[in-house]
């Protein structure tokens, strides 16, 4: 063994497999040689607690809960804390002492920095031996005593520390509520924790470790799509729409997950609004920062545009089968879809013809800006969707400070003008041919 990577690597091995005692003394060594090693000291009370030894590991997850409540790793806190209030529920005021630093309104709360991580890449000197494992009750002693200091440790914290995503906008109460209401899902390499199709239920922030996020392809196989660490939040439009999980998720190193369900939400029903809101803002702002980095519209800006910009759109929830956008109607301004799905469609005569579906990032009622032409078709919600509106006004100041914008715009409804009359052509050539057929006896 080369680093210390290396011997918390075979630490994690022992305790997969079950051998305990040589995985404590592994950590042991870890936490001996790096006092900051956030993993050694929490594995150290896991170890213990495998070992039946309940009052020593719950001396060891406190001290470690302190430690990561001060120095800007709450989420890993919240692990040692849920582990503690499932061994003795009389423990669960000990969620309030991370209230009263990541709730709302907390002085703490600000640009916060974190204490830094180990170094696993440390190379050990080359005379270094890990020793034979100590006589249990040996090992047991010291490593309770070392989980537990913290002299070494790094007590310098910093004066500020960075919120929690979703969960620092609630108010301490509903904080704390919310907090006794999640549960802890401890997983191993390759569980599956979310499953691509099945019913979303609940969403998940990673506390500690890495997830792999694959989708299937319509031929066949899968793809990977992300790779999910320490801090991300995933899952959660299982409680912002009904539709069943886009993707599967599943655990690439040992790792723990927060998992909020809505069976929590009933649970911390006093805050739901809360909880709610909080989530939906959170949700947005991902849509939003997904939709300036990818939304052909935005490219021509720089970042402080793009933002500038997505400020003047006003938002509107929009329920399945309302209509958007009527044809033949005065054109308002330009539309961007942040979620959700739309159809365009077209009156044909007595026949209306679908031209297209549109999806996040698309925009549409671009071919009205131009001129005094009413809208040429019309646009209904086909899914819960969310749509950004930019009046004409506030798009044509637009065009003449960035003209790059006002000419993707042009050119995009240009070109929506020639499919629509393409695909109007192709729909009569069928019907006649279809009325010559139908001439025939057979």
């Amino acid at each position: 063994m080369n680093t210390l990577g290396d011997i918390r690597d075979r630490a994690d091995l022992h305790l997969l497999e079950g051998r305990y005692l040589d995985a404590l003394h592994h950590y042991a060594v870890v936490l001996t040689l790096e006092p900051h090693h956030l993993d050694a000291r929490l594995r150290v009370a896991d170890s213990l607690l495998a070992l039946g030894e309940i009052q020593r590991a719950a001396v060891v997850y406190t001290a470690f809960a302190r430690h990561c409540a001060n120095g800007g790793h709450p989420l890993r806190a919240l692990v040692a804390l849920k582990v503690l209030t499932t061994l003795e529920p009389l423990l669960a005021p000990l969620l309030k002492s991370l209230s009263d630093l990541y709730a709302r309104g907390s002085t703490r709360l600000g640009r916060g920095i974190r204490v830094a991580p180990s170094n696993e890449d440390a190379v050990l000197p080359p005379d270094f031996s890990i020793g034979a494992c100590p006589a249990q009750d040996k090992l047991i002693a010291h490593a309770e005593k070392l989980g537990a200091d913290l002299s070494k440790a790094g007590q310098i914290y910093p004066d500020k520390l960075p919120p929690i995503p979703l969960f620092s906008d609630l108010e301490p109460e509903a904080f704390e509520r919310v907090l006794h209401a999640l549960k802890l899902r401890r997983s191993r390499p390759g569980d599956v924790i979310v499953a691509e199709g099945e019913p979303g239920h609940s969403f998940f922030v990673i506390a500690r470790g890495s997830v792999a996020v694959t989708k299937h392809l319509a031929h066949g196989g899968s793809t990977r799509l992300a790779t999910l660490h320490e801090g991300a939040i995933f899952g959660e439009m299982a409680l912002v729409s009904a539709s069943p999980r886009t993707a599967t998720v599943v655990a690439e190193t040992d790792c723990d997950v927060l998992e909020f369900d809505r069976a929590a939400l009933a649970a911390a029903s006093r805050d739901v609004g809360a909880v709610a809101a909080a989530l939906d803002q959170f949700t947005r702002e991902r849509l939003l920062n997904n939709l300036l980095a990818t939304a052909p519209l935005f490219k021509p800006l720089d970042r402080r545009q793009r933002f500038d910009l997505i400020r003047r759109f006003t938002a509107h929830d929009v329920a399945p089968g309302v209509t958007i956008l009527e044809e033949g109607t005065p054109g308002r301004g330009l539309f961007l879809l942040l979620s959700g799905e739309v159809d365009v469609s077209k009156r044909d005569g007595g026949s209306k013809v679908l031209l297209a579906s549109l999806g996040p990032g698309e925009v549409f009622g671009e071919i009205s800006l131009f001129g005094d032409e009413p809208t040429t078709a019309s646009v209904t919600a086909a899914t819960q969707s969310t749509v950004l509106f930019l009046s004409r006004e506030v798009f044509h100041r637009l065009e003449e400070a960035v003209p790059e914008i006002g000419a993707y715009v042009r050119d995009l409804g240009e070109e929506r003008l020639m499919d629509t009359r393409l695909l109007l052509e192709s729909a009569w050539e069928d019907e006649e041919l279809l009325l010559d057929e139908d001439q025939i006896l057979i």
